[in-house]
């Protein structure tokens, strides 16, 4: 997800304002939790993308 937020040049702010926490943010960028199927329907939305490319 770093990736997309560097070439859309949005921020960990932005995430915060789609997922709606900041430990839960840091946790994801950190590898500590995985995104859920409602987070990355949120994050498709947020970045454009399908989806599916949030899940692993």
């Amino acid at each position: 997800m770093l990736f997309f937020l560097e070439e859309s040049e949005k921020s960990r702010d932005d995430l915060v304002s789609v997922l709606g926490a900041e430990d839960l943010v840091d946790n994801i960028l950190n590898g500590q939790e995985k995104i859920n199927t409602e987070q990355a329907r949120k994050l498709g939305e947020f970045f454009n993308l399908d989806s599916s490319l949030f899940i692993e």
